[in-house]
């Protein structure tokens, strides 16, 4: 052993003698090129270590007396090239490794071992393997060629290599056709990847029968042929290929298949009877495809299930057909609901089996009866361990609005909201005589509220209309257009209530001022034409989200607030912000306002009123705007943990509330619309 020296060179004479020598090992030291005369005296080695060094290249003829060599390392050195006849007279070499050196081109020199068996030369830069590329090498067992930089395998490369158990190629992406494997027979891993293969061989499983793992993922495979013949594959990676469909005998015969990953295709289809015979699957990922169902039959014995990204998929899966499974992810979380992930649906599918285990035991005592169905529950509820996304109070599987509290008080918001702006609206609007910018903000105001009344009734009638199993509804609401448009009715009715409100605050600021001056304000077109910009804009607003459909389909009360998974917030702040200084300027204007009133006398009771009244809108919205953007920015605050339940009640009531409590303030304390009603019931 001369490993692990400073050596630098090998003097000529240094072996002589050694006729008997088996094993030197020279790695880990300081050595430039091979020594070739000094190793030519060494007639009965059978293993050389030349690793770890700083050879740059191999000549030719570099071993020519050791015919009895077995094994040759050369890896961990700076090889750049090697002579085509570098290795001739190495008759009996076995093990080739040349991994990690800078060869660039493939070493054909390889020709000339017969007997080899186990080659490597990974992680260096080959860009080509050329066809027959093996040919003088028939006994090969293993190839490591991987971290290579392939750009192009001939098609005949790896035939006839009847040892070969395993292939490896990554990465080269100039090659389209499949190799050609004619007399190699016993593969039992082959991974072609990240190449721009479009179809798979239809005699593969005829000629590959011993094969065990077959991975072909990142590739351009359009259609699969069957694999029938492939009894002992136990796993297939056809991820991220074009694969549209999958027949009804592709995996037929495949008794032995454990692990199928289909995941990032575009499949679309599968047909009902595809995985019938696979009796040994546990683990199969369809994730990211076009699917709009699942065949079940053939997957009782599955543990994994992974149907994420199929976003057409919006059926319930039955947990009766995953009796061993135990994780499962799926496109929408309510479809975790059958699977025991949430409590009320454990309850109900307990109280079922508890029903049929006391049918079962005729005739038994009452306490057989509940052992039995405390056992049965049992074994229910450890149907699965983990199921993704997770529901939770945004994804609720029974009722929408939760509890009673929050589904009385948005039933009284609703209500109130309905009846009142519509009252407003008509005291306001029902007038013949024009309307002066003050009644026409609060009438615009109203209407605006109305909507907000209207998106709270699409919310009670929903909750009603799925009353205990909201999670057969779930996926359907929240992907549909009813889902936009009530999240654009919600958003514009918000932002034009604020929008007006703004306005409404500055009219009454310059009419004071103009009315002590002039006696009369003359800015009623302007206000106009104001209240139409305004409509623009928070139509605008509404509609965004819109382009961006994850934005409401967020969760089932479809606003673009923040819900624990939405995937963006820089649309709920920019709204937050916006409304944060409209409620600025309004305090800025009023302030403003109640100072110069100080000093002048305004007892004019029409403007008096007013004035009051926007005040008392401007307080009253800011006060339950607060909540509101306090948790829109939650998220963006780790120090912050609040929970879901609590984010939903606050959205729910404070969110609304302004539309029921504006119009309110307005028919109870502003004596002008008592002046009004009297008017219009005349």
């Amino acid at each position: 052993r001369l490993d692990a020296n400073h050596i630098a060179a090998v003097p000529e004479d240094s072996f002589e003698g050694l006729l008997q020598l088996r094993h030197l090992w020279l790695d880990d030291n300081s050595l430039t090129e091979v020594p070739v005369r000094p190793l030519s005296n060494l007639p009965s080695l059978q293993a050389l270590t030349l690793a770890l060094n700083r050879i740059t290249r191999v000549p030719d003829y570099a071993f020519t007396n050791l015919s009895s060599l077995v094994v040759l390392h050369l890896h961990n050195n700076k090889i750049k090239t090697i002579g085509k006849h570098c290795f001739d007279g190495l008759d009996n070499l076995e093990t080739l490794d040349l991994n990690y050196n800078n060869l660039v081109e493939f070493p054909e020199a390889i020709k000339a071992l017969p007997n080899l068996k186990e080659l490597g030369f990974h992680s260096n830069y080959i860009s080509i393997i050329p066809d027959g590329a093996f040919a003088g090498n028939p006994l090969l067992r293993t190839i490591h060629l991987y971290d290579n930089p392939l750009s192009f395998v001939g098609n005949s490369a790896f035939q006839n290599l009847s040892d070969l158990h395993s292939l490896v190629i990554r990465g080269a992406s100039m090659v389209q056709w499949f190799p050609n494997l004619t007399g190699t027979t016993n593969l039992e891993s082959l991974t072609l990847t990240g190449t721009k293969i479009s179809s798979i061989p239809i005699n593969l499983c005829q000629e590959q029968k011993t094969l065990r793992t077959l991975d072909l993922s990142y590739n351009n495979i359009k259609e699969l042929s069957s694999f029938r013949g492939c009894h002992s594959l136990e796993e297939i990676s056809l991820q991220h290929n074009q694969i549209h469909e999958i027949g009804d005998d592709t995996f037929q015969g495949l008794s032995s298949l454990r692990i199928l990953d289909l995941s990032r295709n575009r499949i679309h289809q599968i047909h009902k009877e595809a995985f019938t015979t696979l009796g040994a699957i546990v683990n199969l990922d369809l994730s990211f495809n076009e699917l709009t169902s699942v065949p079940t039959e053939g997957l009782s014995g599955l543990n994994q299930l992974k149907l994420a990204g199929n976003l057409e998929l919006k059926e319930a899966l039955a947990a009766k057909n995953f009796a061993k499974l135990r994780s499962l992810s799926v496109p929408y979380a309510y479809q975790c609901c059958a699977f025991w992930a949430c409590d009320a649906y454990a309850s109900s599918s307990a109280d079922e089996a508890g029903r049929q285990g006391q049918g079962a035991v005729v005739g038994g005592e009452k306490a057989d009866a509940d052992g039995l169905r405390n056992d049965e529950n049992e074994e229910l509820r450890q149907t699965i361990i983990h199921c993704t996304p997770p529901t939770g109070a945004f994804k609720p599987c029974e009722y929408l609005l939760g509890s009673w509290m929050i589904r009385l008080t948005v039933w009284f918001i609703f209500l109130v909201a309905l009846f009142f702006n519509l009252l407003v609206m008509l005291t306001v609007f029902a007038s013949c005589t024009p309307l002066p910018s003050s009644k026409l903000f609060i009438g615009l105001i109203s209407v605006s509220n109305l909507f907000m009344g209207v998106y709270t009734g699409i919310l009670t009638f929903l909750d009603a209309v799925s009353w205990g199993r909201f999670a057969e509804f779930g996926v359907w609401w929240e992907t549909g257009s009813g889902c936009r448009v009530a999240g654009f009715l919600a958003v514009f009715s918000s932002e034009s209530a604020i929008f007006f409100l703004m306005l409404a605050a500055v009219e009454r600021s310059f009419a004071a001022k103009e009315t002590m001056k002039k006696g009369k304000s003359h800015r009623h077109k302007q206000f106009q034409l104001a209240a139409a910009l305004a409509l623009v804009c928070a139509a605008g607003a509404g509609c965004l989200p819109l382009f961006r459909s994850a934005e409401y389909s967020a969760s089932p009360l479809c606003l673009p607030f923040p819900t624990g998974e939405t995937p963006s917030l820089g649309f709920t702040v920019t709204l937050v912000l916006l409304n944060s200084l409209a409620f600025l300027l309004m305090a800025v204007v009023y302030t403003k306002l109640y100072c110069g009133l100080e000093k002048e006398d305004l007892s004019e009771s029409c403007q008096s009123s007013t004035i009051k009244h926007v005040a008392w809108l401007i307080f009253t919205n800011c006060i339950f705007f607060c909540p509101v953007a306090f948790f829109s920015f939650a998220p963006l605050i780790t120090a912050i943990s609040i929970s879901p339940e609590i984010m939903k009640s606050v959205t729910l009531i404070f969110f609304p509330l302004p539309a029921c409590l504006n119009p309110v303030l307005y028919v109870f304390f502003n004596p002008k619309f008592k002046e009004d009603w009297k008017a219009l019931r005349r």
